[in-house]
């Protein structure tokens, strides 16, 4: 297991505000999450393309060597936050389709991938989601093998665990697998470790998050659900790590910050939860010599 950094953690300083969140006093480019990321010592990152600046990270060449730079390993994360509309919109497949190329040519293994979001829960058969999804998710996974890419379904408050599941089997790909949001199961009402061990398999990636339950309702994704620093929450962590380990992952595991719990911040719930995981990594899974 390796450490990374999604970006949508620093979300407000890419000038996306969730519900009452408040302005960042400072916006950042790309290069400033990279350099947070380096001053961190982390792994990896996973760039959300919503905030690529139309600028600099346009030239897909340029952002690739800055990467490299750093020494990054890096992710493309595509679709926030509606991803394929349930396979409803036909714009986005052309997007993620494109996403493929982009991902390729950043020097990328793994392309993120999302089916919904919340808004979508819940609101029709999930058979026929799989039934408009697998064809558009098979033209993707195609065209990112030939591009030598993995590609990976986050589990984003969309679809139950059985259905993503479902769609891995579906499309039957060795290239297609998961990206396994400890939060967002939780968030839609499936058990966390009874999820990680149905998807483990599968998993090619983990956005690493824990949860303040307190005031939380699951089943309710779409609610408020504060986040806090790994270790600090409400969620089996070690457990849900432990059954991917077990598993033979082997991938990124990658602090996300969506809603913040009062009294924290981005820097603290990102900084104290890589600590958390470097610690947890060394104990559990360092190797004897």
């Amino acid at each position: 297991m390796r450490i990374g950094v999604d970006s949508y953690s620093y979300h407000r300083f890419f000038g996306e505000l969730r519900t009452s969140e408040s302005p960042a006093e400072q916006r950042w480019t790309t290069d400033d999450f990279l350099n947070c990321c380096s001053e961190l010592g982390v792994d990896g990152v996973s760039l959300e393309t919503c905030f690529l600046d139309s600028g600099a990270d346009a030239d897909v060449e340029s952002l690739r060597q800055r990467l490299d730079q750093h020494g990054f390993e890096r992710v493309l994360a595509w679709g926030h936050p509606d991803g394929l509309a349930m396979g409803l919109d036909r714009d986005a497949f052309a997007d993620a389709l494109a996403a493929v190329d982009q991902a390729a040519g950043l020097g990328c293994n793994l392309l993120r991938i999302v089916i919904g979001t919340t808004r979508h829960f819940g609101h029709e058969d999930e058979t026929e989601v799989l039934r408009r999804v697998v064809p558009q998710l098979a033209q993707i996974t195609e065209k990112a093998d030939l591009r030598g890419l993995d590609v990976a379904i986050e589990t984003h408050c969309d679809l139950t665990t059985e259905s993503v599941g479902e769609l891995i089997e579906q499309v039957a790909s060795p290239q297609l697998g998961v990206v396994f949001d400890s939060a967002n199961v939780v968030r839609i009402g499936d058990d966390l470790l009874t999820a990680a061990a149905a998807l483990a398999p599968h998993t090619k990636m983990i956005h690493a998050k824990d949860l303040d339950l307190g005031s939380s309702t699951p089943g309710n994704p779409g609610g408020h659900w504060p986040g806090v620093p790994l270790g600090h929450g409400d969620l089996d962590i070690d457990q849900a790590l432990a059954v991917m380990n077990e598993a033979g992952f082997d991938g990124l595991a990658c602090i996300e910050v969506a809603d913040m719990a009062p009294g924290w911040s981005e820097h603290e719930i990102v900084a104290q939860s890589v600590d958390w995981l470097t610690k947890f990594a060394t104990e559990r899974y360092s190797c004897p010599e």
